[in-house]
């Protein structure tokens, strides 16, 4: 008996000194998902803010970043990740619903060099009006009433 006392209290305060490891899911709201596709055809660039849903102040704006222009790309590439900024800790991939068969975020961010979160959400169309900048111009958007999250979890182990 006294062994497994002495055991269970050696255990216990081991584990009270050890780091703590994060096992609580993180939701993020996505507002304001808009994509520019200035042939009518093509994904030019993309743009959302990122928003806490937990009473936290976050609100990070997103565009795909280009380390070669240090700028958001004008070539977005579908299925392919970027940094939501220069050394942002938010990267992302989009994958629009004619290469799928609906629209697909992935969302990561980057906690530390071992902890990374991610996930991912399915979005609608978003909806399509005139650009401006020529006849085939066309900026799309999720409606603001539309909400759509993103539960991120741990990845790894």
């Amino acid at each position: 008996m006294k062994f497994t006392l002495a055991a269970a209290a050696a255990l216990f305060t081991t584990a009270l000194a050890g780091p703590v490891a994060r096992t609580d899911d993180t939701i993020y709201q996505i507002k304001d998902f808009t994509l520019r596709k200035l042939d009518g055809k093509n994904i030019s660039t993309m743009f959302f803010r990122i928003l806490a849903t937990n009473g936290g102040t976050l609100d990070f704006e997103c565009s795909p970043y280009d380390p070669v222009t240090d700028a958001a790309t004008e070539r977005f590439e579908p299925d392919h990740v970027y940094f939501c900024g220069k050394n942002s800790v938010f990267s992302f991939n989009y994958i629009p619903a004619h290469d799928t068969q609906t629209n697909e975020l992935f969302l990561w961010q980057h906690i530390s060099e071992t902890e990374t979160l991610g996930g991912n959400a399915f979005l609608n169309d978003p909806i399509c009006h005139a650009g401006g900048s020529n006849v085939n111009d066309f900026v799309c958007v999720v409606p603001p009433q539309e909400y759509f999250a993103i539960t991120m979890k741990k990845l790894g182990a």
